[in-house]
């Protein structure tokens, strides 16, 4: 049984279908990549799947049931849909203990949380004076707080400087390695999201796009190989007669399609021309993403830099460890 499954989810908000048919699994022990771009419906199916939102059709399930069928959620769920809904008055400390208080838990869980996270030294601080990249640290603390087996997360490294981006990257691997968790991770970053995750699901305008393991998605985009040096000209017509496709987009430069790097090497060997580079160029997830989803490369949503994800949908009162 899978940790977490989608089957055939379907969810419209008025005339609007934000989820259509959506499924995929993700198993304990990976992390699992959630992308698409503005408005593609991933919020949706993060609030389908913690209840917060109920499904026209189909199903949204953690370890086969709804979450509003846990009896003890926090214990198998973790998630952080947002770093904002914290009493700005309270200490870090005292949040997580009023949680442990709700849900049964032990009041040392608060500060291991903390520790985990990295904010033992601020559990006395007031949240108000936390920085987004601390309201990140503290939402996560939250969604640990019953050491659960599932994490659902939507843009956990918003706010994040880069070494809490490293941190989160090698957490994230640490609690899938090492603790078997199973990690939903919804993100805009990219390349983060490819130095992170095991498998990847691609949905755009609500309907699914792709999905597989990262190295089938991105192992699938050979674009040739790049050559340069000086005299690279001399190899165009050797290479062109051995069946390949050669492009010249600069001086000094050729694009080989239709030939690997040895058969390129060799040429340049047998032409005694001197090489500066030759590479194989692969697609990378941000390319394949762009192409499957048919967004500008040169031309990021309105809204803010890159591939943007967050979409409209109704509000809803949370925590961040996903309310029932």
């Amino acid at each position: 049984m899978a940790a977490i499954e989608i089957r055939n989810l379907t969810k419209s908000f008025g005339a609007v279908r934000a989820v259509n048919d959506v499924s995929f699994t993700v198993a304990a022990g990976t992390v699992t990549g959630y992308l698409g771009p503005n408005g593609a419906g991933k919020t949706t199916t993060l609030r389908s799947l913690l209840g917060l939102v109920t499904p026209d059709s189909g199903q949204a399930l953690v370890n086969g049931r709804r979450y509003a069928d846990l009896v003890a959620p926090l214990t198998e769920v973790g998630a952080v849909l947002e770093a904002t809904s914290f009493h700005p008055g309270r200490t870090a400390r005292n949040h997580l203990r009023v949680l442990c208080t709700a849900a049964g838990l032990p009041d040392v869980r608060a500060d291991e949380s903390l520790d985990q996270v990295g904010l033992a030294g601020d559990a006395g601080k007031r949240v108000a004076g936390f920085s987004l990249g601390m309201r990140q640290r503290l939402a996560l603390a939250t969604a640990l707080i019953g050491k659960p087996k599932i994490l659902i997360l939507d843009e956990p490294a918003n706010g994040l400087d880069p070494a809490g981006i490293q941190w989160l990257r090698g957490f994230l691997r640490f609690l899938a390695d090492d603790q078997g968790c199973a990690v939903l991770v919804s993100s805009h970053v990219l390349a983060e999201v490819e130095q992170t995750v095991d498998n990847v699901v691609i949905i755009a305008q609500g309907r699914m796009i792709r999905q597989g393991t990262l190295a089938e998605l991105t192992s699938d985009g050979d674009r040739g190989v790049r050559v340069a040096g000086a005299e690279v000209q001399r190899l165009r017509a050797r290479l062109e007669a051995a069946g390949a496709t050669v492009e010249s987009p600069e001086s000094g430069v050729l694009l080989v399609h239709g030939a690997p790097p040895e058969t390129v090497g060799q040429a340049a060997l047998d032409e005694g021309v001197v090489l500066s580079e030759l590479v194989r160029r692969r697609s990378d997830l941000e390319r394949v993403f762009l192409e499957l989803t048919g967004e500008p490369a040169d031309a990021p949503p309105e809204g803010g830099g890159g591939v943007a994800t967050a979409e409209a949908v109704p509000a809803v009162t949370e925590t961040s460890g996903g309310a029932r």
